[in-house]
């Protein structure tokens, strides 16, 4: 049982480690696919030909702010 906590909390600091440049490269995708959608050629195409692909990035796109990392209990 220790190793297996020891193996979790291994998980855990990594996913810390690389919380903030994640949260960045989401961020700047999510501009990107703003920028493309806001385009009516692309929009337009996706409409006609991939309207699940339109869906999904208009979900994307509407995402106002990737929330912050939740405090772990005992921190």
């Amino acid at each position: 049982m220790e190793r297996e906590l020891a193996a979790l909390q291994t998980q855990v600091k990594s996913v810390e480690e690389t919380y903030g440049i994640d949260n960045l490269h989401l961020t700047v995708a999510r501009g990107y696919i703003a920028k493309l959608l806001a385009n009516s050629r692309i929009a337009r195409w996706l409409a006609n030909y991939r309207q699940e692909y339109l869906g999904e990035f208009e979900k994307i796109a509407e995402i106002d702010a990737i929330g912050p990392l939740p405090d772990r209990p005992g921190t």
